[in-house]
């Protein structure tokens, strides 16, 4: 707090005793309004000079800096929150709210669980599985510009109870969805929902504990990032099938087990929502908006609760020492009817987005804009990029190991034969004779017929994946209950053939070569490693400062990048995979708590809503290119996210370090 004091004393800021407490108020007239948030103590973006500083050889009332009382209120707020202390109140609202950021991870990742399953049951192509995991990312983008606007017109706890409502909401729809089109849907919704939750998340918490405690506090919510990646992958885990086979079966059930898991994956959202139902509005909101009587309320109430082993305590401050003698920044009073109901808030929030987001781009913030932002996208187009290419490799990787144990068989001759109850599995059969064959109660799971005859053969109750018939001779066959369609047989003669009862549902060709124990193991320990990374984080935030962290971290992301040169097993790709996101969440992290800290109360979550939603749109785009380099050289990856990571390692030593901001 030492640096926002000796800021205000520069300034000629007097304290005056009144009410038994401190009140403050500003010598050298008015001030003007639009400048807050220049300078470190007013918790905003920096310039060279010291809070309220004035000329001391000139008149009173020229002043070389010129600005409102937001510094007067930031430390106020950072005085009364000192105050009010640190203990119960806060840890439980860090579970509140962690709640509602580990529903972030579970939204992102929840859809690579359940496509498997739900491509089988809503009959999806490759197209439309790729859309429903792009659709998360564009949902985010709208709900983050949309909710954090909110924020900053109707109030931290509002906004973010109705975004986290939303998700919770919508992802239980989700589960109920019967086909592809109104499954879309409820995603984008529910995507919406918490893209608009995670901007408020961090300003609102972050504006309930003091500034020296400030980076730990919120690098301990960033472990509920991490505790969501784990939470979604042993839900997956102890939930969905773990093999294609198993998914085809679970089919048959009423209400298949992927939407058992999407159900489940909505309760963190549900318990973020009833939470805050309990939780007091962001003090530093209300003081903003010029709300001091509900702001010392919950001042109180915070010291209420965190001193609780000691009820002869009182809290000491009044709204009589609030601020004083100093013009109030002009902020537009919401309508009547604002803060009634949900439909009004986001009205009057669309209303408000343009003058907010225009802000951005004017100075003093528009330096800090550019360089967060440039970080921003550098950081989700490389890390996006690689949580894509890191299983598609090494599901090739597999692949190409299936492939080179695949039994060849040519020349063979099966006469008068029956295969009942088998399973044939990953053969190529060349030039081979069924004659009166009979294969019945029959799995066929990626098998090659080439240039084969079939004559008199029965196949009943019959199902295939990724078998393909190619130039066979197919004459007097009877399939009964099969999924044996056309697209199958690629250049064959057929003669005289009886299709009966073809197999009802999805035509497509589902794989059955899933193995979900394996996926669910490499994405665990993934989301793992993240938790020490993000532990070890909280204990060197404050004191390293923010830009240090992040510069750090990223350029050391570029430099281990170099490594995917020589990954060619799948155990290499996992422990790199482990190691390079333990590297990198520290950077994020820094990222995230700088993201929060630069901008003044009044456009906080606005900004931080921006930035969230371009880092949506580099997401998809890294995601996209990222899926295109999986059967190029590995140079490419590596030196793709090599070179992204660098540039935002180098940017960001340009941004100012935020960590002695008052709020």
């Amino acid at each position: 707090m030492s640096g926002g004091r000796d800021g205000l004393e520069s300034a000629s800021l007097m304290r005056h005793s009144g009410s038994g407490g401190r009140s403050y108020t500003s010598e050298g007239g008015m001030l003007k309004e639009g400048e807050a948030g220049h300078n470190t103590a007013g918790g905003g973006v920096g310039g060279g000079s010291r809070p309220g500083q004035t000329n001391l050889d000139g008149p009173a009332d020229e002043l070389d800096y010129v600005e409102s009382d937001a510094p007067l209120l930031s430390q106020f707020h950072e005085d009364a929150i000192q105050q009010a202390g640190t203990g119960p109140f806060q840890r439980l609202l860090l579970l509140v709210v962690g709640l509602g950021l580990a529903a972030d991870t579970i939204e992102l990742f929840v859809v690579a669980y359940v496509i498997p399953s739900a491509e089988v049951e809503l009959c999806m192509s490759g197209p439309e599985k790729g859309w429903l995991a792009a659709i998360t990312f564009i949902g985010m983008m709208i709900g983050a510009m949309i909710w954090g606007s909110l924020s900053d017109n109707v109030g931290r706890r509002r906004a973010l109870l109705s975004a986290l409502f939303v998700n919770a909401i919508f992802g239980i729809m989700t589960a109920f969805m019967p086909t592809y089109g109104t499954f879309m849907t409820t995603r984008l919704c529910s995507g919406i929902g918490i893209g608009g939750g995670i901007p408020i998340v961090f300003a609102y918490y972050c504006e309930f504990v003091t500034q020296a405690e400030r980076g730990r506090h919120l690098s301990w919510l960033l472990v509920f990032w991490a505790v969501g990646g784990v939470f979604t992958a042993l839900m997956a885990w102890i939930i969905i099938p773990r093999t294609g086979i198993t998914v085809v079966l679970d089919e048959e059930h009423h209400f298949s087990s992927w939407r058992v898991f999407l159900v489940i994956c909505s309760l963190p959202s549900f318990g973020a929502v009833i939470g805050l139902y309990f939780m007091p509005e962001s003090p530093r909101f209300l003081l903003e908006k010029g709300r001091e009587v509900e702001a010392i309320m919950v001042y109180k109430k915070i010291f209420k609760w965190n001193n609780a082993h000691n009820p002869g305590a009182e809290y000491q401050l009044t709204e009589l020492e609030l601020p004083s003698g100093t013009q109030r920044p002009l902020r537009h009073s919401p309508p009547q009817g604002v803060g009634k109901n949900f439909v009004t808030d986001i009205s009057y929030g669309l209303e408000q987005f343009r003058g907010l987001f225009l802000q951005l781009f004017l100075p003093p913030y528009l330096k800090p804009t550019v360089l967060l932002l440039i970080v921003w996208l550098t950081c989700s187009f490389g890390f996006y990029g690689l949580s894509v290419w890191f299983p598609e490799y090494i599901k090739l990787l597999k692949s190409e190991e299936y492939n080179r144990h695949a039994n060849i068989s040519i020349d063979a001759v099966f006469e008068n034969y029956a295969f009942n109850n088998t399973h044939l599995d990953n053969i190529h059969y060349e030039k081979a004779i069924f004659n009166n064959v009979t294969f019945s109660n029959t799995l066929i799971n990626h098998v090659l017929f080439i240039n084969c005859s079939f004559l008199d053969c029965l196949f009943s109750d019959v199902r295939t994946s990724k078998t393909f018939f190619k130039y066979c001779y197919i004459a007097r066959n009877t399939f009964i209950d099969t999924d044996m369609y056309d697209y199958r047989f690629q250049q064959c003669e057929s003669i005289n053939n009886d299709f009966r009862a073809l197999a009802p549902g999805c035509t497509l060709d589902f794989d059955y070569n899933i193995h979900y124990k394996e996926v669910f193991q490499e994405n665990l320990i993934g989301q793992l490693t993240m938790i020490p990374g993000t532990l070890i984080t909280s204990l060197l935030m404050d004191k390293l400062g923010r830009v240090r962290i992040m510069s750090v971290s990223m350029a050391m992301s570029a430099l281990s990048a170099f490594f995917i040169w020589f990954l060619s097993s799948k155990i290499g790709v996992i422990v790199f995979e482990a190691v390079f996101n333990f590297i990198f969440i520290s950077g994020w992290n820094a990222l995230d708590i700088a993201s929060t800290e630069t901008f003044p109360t009044h456009i906080r979550t606005t900004a931080y809503g921006f930035l969230s939603a371009s880092s949506r749109i580099a997401g998809v785009l890294g995601s996209l290119c990222f899926g295109q380099f999986i059967y190029s050289s590995r140079a490419i990856p590596m030196l793709t996210t090599s070179a992204v990571l660098l540039l935002g390692s180098l940017v960001s030593l340009k941004l100012q370090e935020t960590k002695d901001n008052l709020l």
